[in-house]
């Protein structure tokens, strides 16, 4: 790698964290996964601002859900801060959030 793919790979990463830390929530997914789907519109019909990472167009983001998931990679995966949240289960998103 060349030292100016370096410095724009650093760049996009602090992009992309700059992105996550806005949102607050972070969905790893991707584009053809129904629960992804399901996800995004309970998420845009309760007014809740994320963070979506498709796994398919990013191998870091592959391997940071990945690693989340011991290893296997599975979507949806939200983060919130430190907490996680594996599948669509709007329960356990509600607590993440702090919705009740």
């Amino acid at each position: 790698m060349t030292e100016n793919e370096d410095i724009a790979r650093s760049a996009e990463q602090m992009a992309d964290e700059s992105a996550e830390e806005a949102a607050g929530l972070v969905m790893y997914c991707r584009s053809w996964c129904g629960d992804c789907a399901r996800a995004r519109t309970w998420l845009d019909e309760h007014n809740i601002a994320y963070t979506e990472v498709d796994v398919e167009e990013s191998a870091d983001a592959r391997i940071a859900a990945a690693n989340i998931n011991d290893g296997r990679l599975h979507t949806p995966t939200f983060v919130m801060g430190t907490e996680t949240c594996v599948d669509f289960r709007p329960e356990r998103l509600k607590e993440l959030l702090e919705l009740e």
